[in-house]
């Protein structure tokens, strides 16, 4: 075998093993909890308000304003602990370093869409537009995701797709249905792309025991 072939079997290799490490790293569990986190949130919001438009928080007394406040803010922030406890964990096990220049690239193309998300967030609440920050929040998450799927596969830039796509649809003719938004894309797009890469992983290493 020339040299030049051995050097192209061996960097084939080692592409395969880093998309199988990549799959074992990639959030599938926290996404799923995340995705049930959402829809949670989304079924009391639904409970408090009586209604699918965000709008109707305004309508509420100050103290379940506040309360409606604090429930998304625990679920974002439960959301976003346990899914980097999970992954770390997951790297740990994996015997990568938790902070490997493709997650630190990762976090940082993620971070100005969300810098972008607060500030407009910002922006419709004092305006009281509360019905267009779902869709506002999926467009700028999904351009984060997607963003940051460079650095990874393909399944993440998927996902960032379909949270672009939804959001603007969204925006554009269904800004009145917030709540069913906020389910569909934090609520049950999470919980797929959870399960696809739960399925992947296992396959992954189904496939590597079957060659050892």
């Amino acid at each position: 075998m020339k040299r030049q072939e051995a050097e192209e079997r061996m960097k084939e290799v080692q592409r395969i093993m880093e998309r199988a490490t990549l799959y074992t790293l990639l959030p599938g569990l926290p996404s799923i909890i995340g995705g049930v986190l959402a829809l949670v949130g989304c079924g009391v919001s639904y409970a408090m308000i009586h209604s699918l438009n965000f709008l109707r928080v305004l309508a509420l007394p100050i103290k379940q304003q506040y309360a409606f406040c604090i429930l998304w803010t625990v679920i974002g922030i439960v959301a976003v602990a346990q899914e980097v406890w999970l992954t770390v964990r997951a790297a740990k096990r994996a015997g990568v370093a938790p902070m490997a220049r493709p997650a630190r690239f990762a976090a940082l193309s993620l971070s100005p869409s969300v810098l972008v998300a607060v500030v407009l967030t910002a922006k419709l609440l004092i305006d009281g537009q509360m019905e267009y920050i779902t869709p506002v929040w999926a467009m700028c998450y999904g351009t984060g995701v997607y963003t940051a799927g460079l650095f990874s596969l393909r399944s993440p830039r998927m996902l960032g797709l379909a949270f672009i796509v939804a959001g603007a649809i969204g925006l554009l003719w269904f800004p009145h249905y917030g709540v069913v938004l906020a389910a569909v894309t934090f609520g049950l797009f999470h919980i797929a792309f959870g399960l696809y890469v739960v399925v992947r992983s296992r396959q992954g290493a189904t496939t590597e025991a079957t060659c050892t």
